[in-house]
C-alpha cells in the first residue's frame, strides 16, 4: 500500500501555504473564543454540503465520504475515514485513521482522551445553524447521538457550537479559493453548453441530464454536483426538482437550471433560463428586467454594503406590475455558505455585510403574474472595492433552443 501522498493519485488540492493561512486563521479565532479543539462529525446532508467544515479544514470528505475531524488549537489534526492512510486529497497532513461508519462520536471521545482534553472546551461544527455557515439548517446538522456520546463520555468537557467561528473563518476567500471557484464556474459553463448541444424539442429530459453529469465528470468536477431543475410550459412549469422526470421537452417549454460547478470540493453556481422555440415577449421582457437587477446588484456589491441593501437594489417591477424581480443570493465555498437571501430571509442575514473577498451566487429572478420562474439568471461573484466581479464569462442572455 502506498503510504505517502503523491500528485499521481490526486484530486484538485490546495497548496501547503493555503493550509497554513487557513489553519492560522481558525486557530486565531479559537484562541479568541477560548476553544481547545474543533470537532467535525460525519455529515453528508444536502449534496454533501454538510461536510463543508471538514472539507475546509482538511480537504477530505468529497463525494459524501463520512469524515470525522479533530482539529486542536495546537498540533496536527486527526481525521477518520472508512480507510486510514493516504487519500487523493490528503496532501496537508498524515494522521488519517480508519473508523467504522457511524462511529464519529466514539472516535472523537477516544482522541480527546488521548490528547488530555477531557475537561476542555470543545466546539462542534454544525451543532447549530448560523448566518455565515450551515445557513440552511436552522436546527444544526450534527448527529444528535454522536453529540450525546461525547457529552456522556466527557462530563467535564464544555461543549459548544463551532458554527459561527468557522463561518467567520470561511467567509472571506483567499486567492487560491477564488481560483477554485473560478474553475468551478468555468466547469458549470461547460455543463450549460452541454444543455445547448443536447436539449431539443422531443428529447427526453433524462438524456440531457445524463449528458450534464458526464460533462461534469469528464472535465474534472467533484462528485456529486447538484442541478436544480425546473421545466414545463412557460408561465406554468413544474416546481424545482433535482432530477428530471421521464417527460420529453415540448414546444413552448422553459427550462431553468441551477448548475453546480464543483472543483476540489468548492461549489460555484450559475443559473440559466432556456426556452424551447422562440421566447414569448413576456419571457423576453422578464429576462431584461432580471438582467437589469443583476447588474444593479453587482454595481452595489462593495465592502460594507449589507445584504438587505442589495435586496433593495434588485427589486424591480415592470410590465405594468405583472413582472416583479427579487434577489436570491447566498455564499459560495465548501457548502451552505451564507448569508442566505430568500423570500424568508432572517433579520440577521439582512444585516450581514459584504466583505472584500467574499464570494456569492447572485441570482435574481422574475415572477410573472404572480407565478415563479418567469426568468432567472445567476452567477458566482466575488466582492471587490469596485463592486461585484463575475467569475464566469458567458453572455448575459436568455437562451432559445429549437
Amino acid at each position: 500500500m502506498i503510504e505517502t501522498w503523491s500528485p499521481d493519485w490526486s484530486n484538485a488540492v490546495f497548496s501547503v501555504a493555503e493550509r497554513e493561512r487557513r489553519w492560522a486563521k481558525v486557530r486565531e479565532l479559537m484562541s479568541r473564543d477560548g476553544v481547545d479543539a474543533m470537532v467535525c462529525l460525519p455529515c453528508s446532508n444536502s449534496h454533501n454540503r454538510g461536510a463543508a467544515d471538514a472539507l475546509y479544514l482538511t480537504q477530505l470528505g468529497e463525494n459524501s465520504d463520512e469524515t470525522t475531524v479533530y482539529f486542536p488549537i495546537e498540533g496536527e489534526p486527526t481525521a477518520w475515514l472508512s480507510r486510514g492512510g493516504v487519500w487523493p486529497s490528503s496532501n496537508w497532513f498524515t494522521d488519517i485513521r480508519a473508523a467504522s461508519r457511524g462511529t464519529g462520536g466514539r472516535a472523537i471521545v477516544d482522541r480527546l482522551k488521548e490528547a488530555g482534553l477531557t475537561d476542555g472546551r470543545i466546539a462542534i461544527a454544525g451543532l447549530t445553524g448560523g448566518v455565515l455557515a450551515h445557513c440552511r439548517e436552522a436546527e444544526g446538522e450534527a448527529n444528535w447521538q454522536s453529540v450525546e456520546a461525547i457529552r456522556a463520555a466527557l462530563p467535564g468537557a464544555e461543549i459548544l457550537s463551532g458554527t459561527d467561528l468557522l463561518g467567520e473563518a470561511r467567509y472571506v476567500k483567499s486567492d487560491e479559493e477564488i481560483e477554485f471557484l473560478r474553475k468551478g464556474t468555468q466547469l458549470a459553463e461547460k455543463v450549460l453548453n452541454t444543455v445547448k448541444q443536447h436539449a431539443r424539442i422531443g428529447v427526453r429530459e433524462r438524456h440531457v441530464f445524463a449528458q450534464m453529469m458526464y460533462t461534469s465528470a469528464r472535465e474534472g468536477g467533484s462528485f456529486t454536483p447538484m442541478f436544480g431543475w425546473i421545466s414545463g410550459p412557460a408561465g406554468n412549469p413544474y416546481h424545482r426538482v433535482e432530477q428530471p422526470s421521464f417527460r420529453k421537452f415540448e414546444a413552448g417549454d422553459i427550462l431553468a437550471v441551477e448548475f453546480d460547478g464543483r472543483w476540489g470540493g468548492y461549489i460555484a453556481q450559475i443559473d440559466q433560463t432556456f426556452t424551447f422555440g422562440p421566447a414569448g415577449q413576456d419571457t423576453m421582457d422578464s429576462m431584461e428586467l432580471t438582467l437589469e437587477a443583476f447588474q444593479r446588484v453587482l454595481e452595489r456589491m462593495k465592502p460594507g454594503v449589507t445584504a438587505g441593501e442589495l435586496m433593495e437594489a434588485a427589486r424591480i417591477t415592470g410590465l405594468n406590475g405583472r413582472a416583479v424581480v427579487n434577489l436570491g443570493m447566498h455564499g459560495r465555498g465548501t457548502g451552505d455558505d451564507g448569508p442566505l437571501i430568500t423570500p424568508n430571509v432572517t433579520p440577521q442575514a439582512m444585516r450581514a455585510e459584504m466583505l472584500e473577498g467574499a464570494v456569492m451566487c447572485v441570482k435574481p429572478g422574475a415572477t410573472l403574474d404572480g407565478k415563479p420562474y418567469g426568468a432567472n439568471f445567476g452567477e458566482t461573484v466575488v466582492v471587490t472595492r469596485d463592486g461585484g466581479v463575475r467569475l464566469g464569462k458567458r453572455p448575459l442572455e436568455l437562451c432559445e433552443l429549437t
